[in-house]
């Protein structure tokens, strides 16, 4: 099949989380099952910084061209390169004025505004427009939360649209459920779309516009990034809002649960890492534990549970949790080490946890990459207190790295992590619990911590966890049957 991906995201050009890695994972195990695959992104500065450092630039693709957004025209350039080390090709919409900020990919304007939805509606038009001069026909659009939904709602109510979609289906994914695109619905004739889908309240959320509602009502397919979260997500708690909708077309939802870039994240190549080491070879873990250990300045000969956390220190991670239990995990002995960025109020009370106890807690704001493996691999434990989270990927790195991962019952997290129950250590991959709160995560870290001492148990887990396939191949199969019935409802072929 013919699939092009269209996302704001795209990893290693730019990113900001896991829809990036996503997107620049997935089409590649597309391509390796003989799919044409293509990505389309637009130009951020972060992409342009990528290619200046190492002293690349992407190819012109096509010659400038205007494009009209609400009767005002703009020039756009469109610039192929390749995923890194790959032949999957990325195409580029580059408009400066819109993309190229300074302060990130979803930055306001220079007057503070958010221009989201006027930004993405240029990037999906310029795309279609630059598919078709390019003569490049795809057979799915496959677009990843709010962003591009202009795509499959172009392609979607009959009577007005353009004829150039009557072979192509859409997939719409969901990353995460609480980022809906929410603007005014005096902004609806950016869109571009007839008066008539306003009306009929396609587009309508509690007053406002949501362009992943409008998404969601369009999709040929939808998916989401783990079976729980297809669940969680079509509930009162758990839907953001959009629960009767996703209710509603639960016949063409589907929960795929994510992979992992195993050229990235992969203890026998990595090469951000002191040792090399496998599920049938773990010896070099403790080398990787050691260099950790003297990174963070913690002293090297105690034996005691090292516990890694990797993550936005954003509500939705759960790390305050962390931080009201780490003084009662620390007096009992267990090391804490935390790599990220997000909420002062949270970057404040790592740092003063750091203070208190210099010796037993590191803190280090910001996000390092290097770092990131360093702790998958150096780390005896891994905690993810997420409150809700529809996939995750850290948990399955440490899976990979032999790094215990200790996660809430939620999601992704509950889809990838078999619970140790007591008894079950021949299966058992890591640790669950259920209650949000730094009670129930601590007594869970504890419930690990003891089991930490009975080396054979805690060497079972690590090794159950190193040999689970979280590759894209499997994931891939099942965005295959998701396209395959995608174009089957549409009523078309493949």
């Amino acid at each position: 099949m013919r699939i092009s991906h269209l996302s704001a995201e795209c990893s290693p050009f730019a990113k900001t989380g896991g829809l990036g890695d996503v997107v620049g994972s997935l089409p590649k195990a597309l391509e390796r099952r003989g799919h044409d695959v293509s990505i389309w992104m637009p130009f951020h500065l972060e992409a342009a910084q990528w290619y200046r450092r190492r002293l690349q630039w992407p190819i012109e693709a096509l010659p400038p061209f205007e494009v009209s957004v609400f009767g005002r025209s703009h020039r756009v350039g469109v610039l192929k390169g390749l995923l890194p080390n790959n032949t999957v090709p990325v195409y580029f919409v580059a408009h400066d004025p819109l993309f190229h900020r300074q302060a990130g990919i979803y930055a306001r304007n220079d007057q503070g505004g958010d221009d989201g939805l006027w930004r993405f509606t240029l990037f999906v038009r310029a795309t279609l427009e630059a598919m078709k001069r390019l003569g490049l026909h795809p057979q799915v659009l496959h677009a990843h939360d709010w962003h591009p939904a202009l795509a499959p709602m172009l392609g979607a109510w009959s009577g007005w649209r353009d004829r150039w979609f009557d072979d192509v289906a859409s997939v719409v994914t969901i990353h995460n459920i609480q980022y809906q695109g929410i603007y005014s619905p005096d902004e609806f004739p950016i869109l571009g779309l007839p008066d008539d889908v306003k009306k009929g309240g396609l587009l309508d959320f509690k007053g406002s516009l949501s362009l992943l509602k409008g998404a969601l009502e369009a999709a040929d397919i939808i998916t989401t990034v783990s079976p729980t979260f297809a669940s969680e997500i079509q509930t009162p708690e758990g839907g953001g809002g959009l629960h009767g909708v996703l209710k509603g077309r639960s016949g063409r939802l589907v929960g795929i649960l994510n992979g992992i870039d195993h050229e990235v994240w992969n203890p026998e190549i990595d090469p951000h890492i002191s040792a090399r080491f496998s599920a049938d070879d773990p010896s070099g873990k403790a080398e990787c534990r050691h260099e950790l250990l003297k990174i963070v300045g913690f002293e090297t000969g105690d034996p005691g549970m090292v516990l890694g956390a990797v993550g936005r220190l954003v509500d939705q991670k759960g790390f305050d949790l962390l931080f009201e239990a780490a003084p009662e995990l620390i007096r009992r002995g267990i090391r804490i080490v935390v790599l990220g960025s997000g909420e002062p109020a949270l970057e404040g009370a790592m740092r003063l946890l750091e203070a208190h106890h210099p010796s037993r807690f590191r803190a280090v704001v910001g996000y390092d990459d290097v770092l990131s493996h360093r702790i998958e691999a150096g780390a005896d434990a891994f905690v993810m207190p997420s409150r809700f989270e529809p996939c995750g990927l850290t948990q399955m790195y440490s899976l990979a790295y032999g790094t215990v991962p200790i996660v809430r019952r939620t999601g992704g997290l509950a889809d990838s992590v078999i619970g140790y129950d007591g008894y079950n250590d021949a299966v058992a991959t890591g640790f669950h619990f259920d209650s949000p709160s730094p009670h129930g995560l601590a007594a869970e870290i504890l419930r690990a911590h003891h089991l930490f001492y009975r080396r054979d148990a805690w060497q079972r887990i690590m090794r159950n966890g190193m040999l689970v396939d979280n590759s894209w191949e499997h994931a891939a199969g099942l965005y295959e049957d998701a396209y395959k019935r995608a174009r089957e409802v549409r009523g078309l072929g493949w």
